[in-house]
């Protein structure tokens, strides 16, 4: 296949890249900017988003003439994907933006008493004696965002219950807020549709 091919393929798809992590990007902004209250949101959407922006890189061989180096063709695409994967440890939970530390903690306990859940804090874990699960709670109070998840596995139906909850309480609660996270995706979302419509304008002269 000739250059040509090559560029009109990229033409197409690094502006629908741009375009999908500035409308996640923008969610995330607007959402707290907009309704001024925090908000969680499932780790798994942001997996997504990213599984879709390292889809260019590991699908590099694809798009490579077949003579090209061994490196060029699979070093990269070997990296992203053990990235992709280490995501997949990491990026577990709930996400909670437009908080602060005392909206967070405030939302959390209320939302463990409302589903009757007993519980015994300690400095990142809260135990959940009733039913023997660990909560890992981190809060960047600096960000306006913080982090849920379970110690142990198989436990995703009763986050999703204490996300749901916790959501709740945000809606109905004048909670304090910190917009710090919000802003920067906004922002974020701003530069790559920028980005976005540059790429398509600078293919559009090539071709």
């Amino acid at each position: 296949m000739d250059s040509d091919f090559y560029i009109t393929i990229f033409s197409i798809m690094v502006p629908i890249w741009f375009g999908i992590f500035a409308a996640f990007f923008f969610v995330i902004g607007l959402r707290g900017i907009l309704t001024k209250r925090p908000f969680l949101l499932s780790s798994r959407w942001l997996l997504l988003v990213m599984f879709i922006g390292l889809i260019p890189a590991i699908l590099i061989p694809v798009f490579l003439p077949g003579d090209s180096p061994f490196i060029l063709k699979w070093l990269n695409p070997s990296i992203f994907t053990l990235l992709l994967v280490m995501m997949c440890f990491a990026l577990k939970g709930y996400v909670a933006y437009a908080v602060t530390d005392t909206s967070f903690r405030d939302a959390l306990l209320t939302s463990l008493q409302k589903l009757d859940l007993p519980h015994e804090e300690t400095i990142s874990t809260i135990r959940l004696t009733s039913v023997e699960v660990d909560l890992q709670v981190s809060v960047q109070s600096w960000m306006g965002s913080g982090q849920i998840k379970t110690k142990q596995r198989g436990q995703g139906s009763l986050l999703t219950e204490i996300a749901t909850a916790m959501n709740e309480h945000f809606r109905v609660s004048s909670a304090d807020t910190n917009l710090t996270a919000c802003i920067f995706f906004l922002v974020m979302g701003i530069l790559m549709v920028i980005g976005g419509i540059g790429m398509f304008l600078l293919f559009q002269r090539v071709l």
